[in-house]
């Protein structure tokens, strides 16, 4: 019965694979929005009964394909940090990241990170890497944490609760910090994707308002920190 149940569930992942990457092959030629489930599954060489076996609904299977792109971003979150003294540098570090590439693709950005579908997005996270064991890393830990939450609010507080953590923020302002600022990248995501702004023009702004509102819940004596830094962080 054990050997049965390990083919099945291999038949299974290489199913779910073939649909994946088809749905990723249509995002790079046509775009996010042109995926269906349709065309998905004639692409992969199924009906589109067969790919609902698989998959909840097409935000399910367009949330595994998108997530081939994090794999850059991941990377580049891991060196971006690689070199911080402390948690308040890492959260700044962690931000410009998140815009380079936010604002690079904010489509598929919008939908990993801001999706109104987003309650099962942690569940799909760990399904991806279960599908994908050879994208899993070894991080520090705070980062293996984020890897596996694809809840935004969830992945902007573990930093914030090293930050707590060492003393910096109190877990109050800490709240009301990670709420407001997640609440204008999102705002910042949609005119980037609009072409209302620049991807320049909005990495510059939304690290403004994160400096100029982390410097406001920091404690006094420690903005000297945040302060140093964001100007070495906006010269490189």
């Amino acid at each position: 019965m054990e050997q049965k149940e390990k083919r099945v569930k291999i038949k299974q992942e290489r199913i779910m694979k073939y649909f994946i990457e088809s749905a990723e092959e249509i995002i790079q030629k046509e775009g996010i929005e042109s995926v269906t489930i349709r065309k998905t599954a004639d692409l992969a060489g199924y009906t589109s009964a067969t790919l609902y076996n698989y998959f909840d609904n097409l935000t399910h299977l367009i949330f595994l394909a998108t997530m081939n792109h994090l794999e850059n971003y991941n990377k580049h979150l891991y060196k971006s940090v690689a070199n911080c003294k402390n948690s308040i540098e890492v959260y700044m570090s962690v931000c410009l990241c998140f815009s380079e590439h936010a604002y690079s693709e904010p489509d598929i950005f919008e939908l990993l990170f801001f999706s109104q579908d987003r309650e099962k997005f942690e569940e799909y996270t760990n399904q991806y890497y279960e599908l994908y064991p050879s994208k899993e890393k070894e991080t520090p830990q705070f980062l293996n944490t984020m890897y596996h939450l694809n809840n935004i609010y969830s992945r902007s507080f573990t930093m914030l609760d090293n930050c707590i953590k060492d003393g910096y923020l109190n877990e109050e302002n800490a709240n009301d910090f990670n709420d407001i600022c997640l609440r204008f990248t999102k705002t910042i995501i949609e005119d980037v994707k609009k072409d209302n702004m620049t991807k320049a023009e909005a990495i510059q702004i939304t690290m403004k308002y994160y400096y100029q509102l982390f410097g406001f819940y920091l404690k006094p004596k420690y903005k000297h920190i945040l302060e140093d830094y964001y100007q070495k962080l906006m010269k490189k």
